[in-house]
């Protein structure tokens, strides 16, 4: 039986060899990081990041979801940001994302919040299955992001 569970501060090494296996994935070759990346994140009362772990009968974990909350502009409330999902290949396919994201959004209902909100690469065949819970592509909405090379180069015209 697999059991979802919110992840603990205990956690946060297995949190990041996760995601670093999801940027394997994808082929992105980033560095790892490790645990202590996200563990100042995670920490405090209302903590900026949370995440989930999905383990099978034994307790290896087989899946995670790191979220983020944030402020949503167009409902007035805090929300979730789904960062990341991942299944490890022997048990995609059985509905295990599909219970990650109900436990999410049941999480966020009960915090009063009104959106989840997420990004996907373009070729992630986990569209379908946001395509089938009703996750909709907000008309003429674009993802973008800023990093690297790029973002120090914005920064040094910053007149400060």
């Amino acid at each position: 039986m697999l059991k979802i569970r919110k992840a603990t501060l205990q956690d946060v090494d297995t949190l990041a060899e996760m995601a670093t296996a999801l940027n394997a994935h994808f082929g992105i070759d980033d560095p790892p990081y490790s645990g202590k990346a996200i563990l100042p994140s995670m920490q405090g009362g209302d903590p900026l990041v949370f995440g989930y772990l999905a383990e099978d009968a034994e307790g290896k974990p087989v899946g995670y979801a790191l979220c983020q909350r944030f402020f949503d502009t167009d409902t007035g409330t805090q929300a979730t940001w789904l960062l990341d999902i991942f299944i490890v290949e022997d048990h995609r396919g059985c509905g295990l994302g599909r219970r990650m994201l109900a436990r999410i959004a049941a999480d966020a209902k009960q915090k009063g919040q009104r959106c989840i909100g997420l990004a996907v690469y373009q070729n992630n065949p986990a569209r379908h299955l946001y395509d089938r819970i009703g996750a909709a592509l907000p008309e003429n909405a674009l993802v973008y992001e800023l990093r690297d090379e790029k973002l120090d180069r914005l920064a040094q015209e910053a007149q400060i």
